[in-house]
């Protein structure tokens, strides 16, 4: 009896994580959001090409990754600022991998973590 107590109570948090890992990503969004912060941000790919470091296969996921995060629910606050936040990392992004002037400097402000972690996380 103890053992099926167990394995349902295993069963029930195994289906509690995996759904909410599954309502951090998008429909459409080829990663999700806790995988973007670790891989993109902590992982330190979207500094390295806002400091133009990055080689152009890391350029190439950075962007991938943060077209899936504007894509991805954000966790509490508004789908708009949700929207206007994450367009502009992409935009930013973009501009810098393309060498347009400026975009470099328009990236590391739209990293600002805090920004976005006290409306969003």
């Amino acid at each position: 009896m103890k053992r099926v107590l167990l394995v349902l109570i295993g069963l029930v948090s195994v289906s509690l994580v995996s759904g909410v890992a599954m309502a951090d990503k998008g429909k459409d969004s080829k990663y999700s959001t806790e995988d973007i912060m670790k891989k993109g941000f902590k992982g330190g790919l979207v500094a390295k090409v806002a400091k133009g470091e990055a080689s152009e296969e890391d350029q190439k996921l950075v962007i991938e990754m943060l077209e899936s995060l504007a894509k991805n629910p954000p966790h509490k606050g508004s789908e708009e600022s949700w929207k206007e936040k994450t367009s502009a990392l992409l935009a930013a992004a973009k501009g810098t991998v393309e060498g347009k002037e400026g975009a470099d400097a328009k990236l590391k402000k739209a990293m600002n973590c805090k920004a976005c972690h006290d409306t969003h996380k």
